[in-house]
């Protein structure tokens, strides 16, 4: 009897899992195995209103040479699509796509991108923060902290053979620091501001701070460093009140004082007017009235007075 023998060959085949992505032109790397640090221009954005975007370039691909019909998809790994470093929890933000921002927790069903034959894709999404108006919570990044945030995300491959899933990230770093408190705003670039009465007759000075006889205009100009600082402020003039009014500036002659008006209103010594900057930018014209003590003849000879003006938060 004979009998017929075979051999039956099994074809195993296994999917590519090789998947590499690069950041701001870098070499490729194997985006399984490795993570992605970028560093970004951190400032505010001239056509998002009150957003900073970190902004950066990144493409990705699969290695497919050997497999047919093969599709990566890329997308943001569920709720945890973009992480804030603990510096900056405080802030809020999310994810920027196709002109929609998707706040923090960022939804898991976005597709990124999606690479089929092309020699590469362009990975879409960028992280924001919202820029904030609490006092206390300002934004402040320096760029000597590290980290800003991270973003994570979900890698699906497949082909004829099967599929695969593996997570990636990218960490954010700030190639600058940029520091959005009012704080570091300036009156009329922190230039000493000298108001110069002139000669006056004593007699003819007014009793009356409202009087405009010997009155003084002054343009006030807020700026700030960094673009996008909007809020309200206050201005404050500091000194030392005269005795015989105590919201008039004291000066070197005890019959004279100097009051500063705004909007046609009073400004007493040490009190505030209410005012703002908007993106980064704002200005006043403030008027220093000088007047004299009623009933009094200031003495003849030059005098002189000086005080601070403050901006704050209210």
């Amino acid at each position: 009897m004979r009998y017929l023998t075979g051999l039956m060959l099994f074809m195993l085949a296994h999917i590519a899992s090789a998947v590499e992505c690069r950041v701001n032109g870098s070499a490729w790397a194997d985006a399984e195995k490795l993570s992605f640090n970028v560093y970004v221009d951190v400032k505010a954005s001239t056509s998002l209103t009150d957003k900073i975007l970190l902004d950066y370039a990144m493409d990705c691909r699969h290695n497919s040479a050997t497999s047919s019909n093969p599709v990566l998809r890329i997308a943001p790994l569920t709720t945890r699509g973009v992480v804030l470093a603990w510096p900056y929890v405080h802030l809020t933000g999310g994810l920027r796509f196709n002109d929609t921002n998707y706040p923090i927790p960022v939804a898991s069903n976005i597709i990124l991108a999606t690479h089929r034959n092309e020699p590469y894709v362009s990975v879409g999404g960028r992280p924001y923060l919202n820029i904030t108006r609490t006092p206390g919570n300002y934004m402040n990044i320096q760029s000597s902290a590290g980290e800003i945030a991270r973003v994570n995300l979900f890698m699906h491959f497949t082909n004829n053979f099967g599929s695969k899933s593996f997570d990636t990230t990218i960490f954010i770093y700030p190639r600058n620091s940029l520091n959005l408190n009012p704080s570091t705003c300036t009156i009329n670039d922190d230039k000493p501001i000298e108001v110069d009465f002139g000669s006056v007759d004593p007699v003819a000075i007014p009793e009356s701070p409202y009087d405009s006889t010997n009155s003084r205009a002054v343009a006030l100009n807020y700026s700030c460093p960094d673009l996008g600082i909007t809020t309200p402020i206050h201005i404050i003039l500091q000194g030392s009140g005269a005795l015989f009014n105590l919201g008039g500036l004291a000066t070197s002659n005890t019959d004279l004082a100097v009051r500063m008006v705004r909007n046609n209103g009073g400004v007493p010594v040490g009190l505030p007017f209410a005012t703002s900057i908007t993106n980064s930018s704002g200005g006043d014209t403030v008027v220093f009235s000088l007047f004299r003590k009623p009933g009094s003849v200031p003495a003849a000879g030059p005098f002189t007075a000086s005080g601070t003006l403050v901006m704050s938060v209210p």
